[in-house]
């Protein structure tokens, strides 16, 4: 059987705080060695982080220093796809896919989407230009339409296809979906108009990818990033949250609403302005966040999609001061935006692991920024792939093809 590790992070506050990223690489480390898989796969988005024109260029080191932690001495073949480039504003999106594939598994194989084979990998590569003319990997950004609340957005999606041993084909998606831009507005009705945001981004990401794939729908498909799902503001506000406390909204002089407090006993309880979420009692979320799942209600949308229960508390938004990794942010209403997510055949998969499945927060107590990794840990055991109707022979055509590619493009890291 093939032990798989598959985590998304949002590394929008590592790269800012050189504190931040080392307990973010040892994280890292303690949970990967402890699972000792044979394939992980890490799904990152802000790669340069939210300051990114300043920060690209730590993300050759930061790519580095993760590959060269000890609990990859054994993982002798990866591969890497980095969208770096943010003077191409109409195609960046600021993710980042990297696989690791242990060197006691055999026969890994990625698919070429130009020549519509599967390649042997061996070795250690990185690209970190060019993404759309790549061969192995398939871009989007969404359009600007999408998001009307904003004039710009490096949201969208990076996919990747893979044949594991002699038969098991997975599709790992990587996404960065839409935030909520004002609290006051996710505030006004149930669903948000955010919401409706999201679903138009992922319905496009699902569509994509299925084309991308030549319409392989019995394949498992793995979504997992930044979705940005959110609780249903208004909802929890009124049956849990705000339950028996007074609001009072202030306004500004032309009347627009600027705040709503919500008072306990005279005291202010929960206050929400447009940017800002501040509560005096965040136990709720941290320790106590069982009710508080019946308002994750974004995922339920989906029905083509499934995920495992989710048992822990909500990834985002986190402390970005070191000493205080367990604590919220007073910025937004804590919620479950990191997420992994599949189709039914991948859900089946995981469900049918050998070894059991886990699907957990890292770095509960730590602070390694804003949002917490979230990962999902199962097995696949032999013979359970699906054969792809193309060439499953890897013809000496597509293995030239795909090495002429990688000497013509010339944006390679190499290990």
């Amino acid at each position: 059987m093939t032990r798989c590790f598959v985590v998304t992070s949002n590394l929008g506050s590592v790269f800012e705080n050189e504190d931040i990223e080392e307990a973010w690489m040892q994280e890292f480390e303690k949970v990967v060695s402890d699972a000792d898989p044979d394939v992980l796969a890490l799904h990152l988005q802000e790669v340069g982080g939210k300051d990114y024109e300043m920060s690209m260029p730590k993300v050759g080191s930061f790519i580095k220093k993760f590959r060269n932690l000890k609990c990859f001495t054994e993982f002798d073949r990866s591969r890497g796809f980095f969208d770096t480039a943010f003077e191409d504003v109409e195609e960046f999106t600021a993710l980042g896919n990297l696989y690791l594939f242990h060197s006691r598994l055999k026969d890994v194989h990625q698919w070429d989407f130009s020549a519509k084979c599967f390649t042997e990998i061996r070795g250690h590569e990185v690209v970190t230009k060019e993404l759309p003319k790549n061969i192995f990997c398939h871009k989007e950004r969404f359009p600007n339409g999408y998001y009307p609340d904003v004039k710009w957005s490096r949201k969208g999606y990076l996919l990747t296809r893979w044949r594991l041993h002699t038969d098991a084909i997975v599709n790992f998606v990587n996404i960065h979906l839409f935030h909520d831009e004002d609290n006051l507005v996710a505030l006004e009705k149930s669903p948000s108009v955010y919401c409706a945001y999201r679903r138009r981004g992922l319905n496009h990401t699902i569509r994509g990818v299925t084309q991308a794939i030549g319409g392989q729908s019995n394949e498992p498909i793995f979504i997992f990033g930044d979705f940005n799902f959110r609780l249903d503001l208004s909802a929890v506000m009124k049956d849990v949250l705000s339950r028996d406390r007074q609001a009072q909204h202030i306004r500004e002089e032309n009347g627009t609403l600027s705040k709503v407090i919500y008072r306990d006993s005279g005291e202010p309880a929960i206050t929400v302005e447009r940017k800002k979420f501040i509560m005096r009692n965040g136990k709720q979320f941290s320790e106590d966040f069982a009710e508080l799942l019946h308002y994750d209600s974004e995922p339920e949308k989906y029905q083509e999609l499934g995920e495992l229960s989710v048992r822990f508390p909500p990834s985002y938004p986190f402390s970005e001061e070191t000493e205080e990794g367990s604590n919220y942010l007073d910025k937004r209403c804590p919620a479950w935006c990191d997420r992994i997510l599949m189709t039914k055949e991948a859900l089946s998969l995981v469900q049918g692991s050998p070894s059991g499945s886990t699907y957990d927060m890292m770095a509960r107590e730590s602070c390694v920024g804003d949002h917490k990794p979230v990962y999902l840990f199962f097995s696949i055991p032999r013979g359970s792939g699906q054969p792809h109707s193309g060439n499953m022979n890897l013809p000496l055509l597509c293995v030239m093809g795909a090495f002429i590619g990688l000497v013509a493009l010339g944006v390679y890291l190499q290990w």
